[in-house]
């Protein structure tokens, strides 16, 4: 039986471990990766301390062969998608904890619970801000108003790290580095997909946690069980012993 409750546990922990510690980490590295990327291409005018980015190829004006541009980011999507990697990951590591602690025979009700409402909380949290920061960073990219010519591009604008590199792969695919780190950036939004999938299956461990413990009547205070067993038992104040053990017989 102790076979069992070992593969219990590591389906358990499986969701917090396995998917969304390390789908957070990658979701994080892709995101800072488009910003090196994208910064490692722009020099900086030390008059004003604004980075400008030099494109080769066709111009508006059409008396010179390159452009430069002033490279201004919305960084909102950006931060928002970093913001909700690294809160994907303290989660991670909230459900491995509350799983450990939540196997475990010892500790008191209270403890536990504190446990299992941190990481319930947490784990809804991740879920509903990284759905909003996909929506938003969805919106964002579809409602940018985009380059449309040679004479736009020498306006410059406000955008995203993603409309910015996917834009100049779009008019100066010459610069290989553009279409990779568009690649990455469009990756980095989409990995709050699986993200939030993982969230929601590690609110999942946590709900069959409590219901292990005895259902929401033992998370909102009530009688529980031992989960550490197969055999069940429920969760009493144990008959206090007698102080005075003699015998009835001397």
């Amino acid at each position: 039986m102790r076979n069992l409750n070992g593969l219990r546990t590591l389906l358990l922990v499986t969701p917090p471990l396995l998917f969304l510690l390390p789908l957070s980490i990658v979701t994080f590295l892709l995101e800072r990766a488009v910003l090196g990327v994208l910064v490692s291409q722009t020099t900086r005018d030390f008059s004003d301390g604004t980075r400008l980015i030099t494109f080769y190829g066709p111009t508006g004006n059409g008396e010179s062969d390159y452009t430069d541009v002033e490279l201004r980011i919305d960084n909102g999507p950006s931060l928002g998608i970093i913001g909700v990697s690294v809160l994907a990951f303290l989660v991670s590591i909230f459900g491995m904890c509350g799983v450990w602690e939540l196997r475990r025979v010892e500790g008191t009700d209270g403890h536990q619970r504190k446990w299992i409402w941190t990481v319930l909380g947490s784990a809804i949290a991740s879920t509903v801000a990284t759905i909003a920061i996909l929506i938003y960073a969805s919106i964002k990219e579809g409602g940018a108003k985009r380059w449309k010519s040679y004479e736009d591009v020498a306006r410059g604008g406000v955008f995203s790290r993603e409309t910015w590199v996917c834009q100049i792969d779009e008019f100066y695919g010459r610069q290989n580095w553009a279409g990779a780190a568009c690649g990455l950036a469009k990756a980095s939004r989409f990995m709050l997909v699986p993200l939030a999938i993982s969230s929601i299956l590690v609110i999942v461990c946590g709900l069959l946690l409590v219901k292990q413990r005895g259902g929401m009547i033992w998370l909102f205070g009530g009688k529980g069980r031992y989960a550490g067993f197969d055999n069940i038992y429920e969760m009493q104040p144990r008959a206090e012993q007698p102080k005075n053990n003699q015998s009835a017989f001397r």
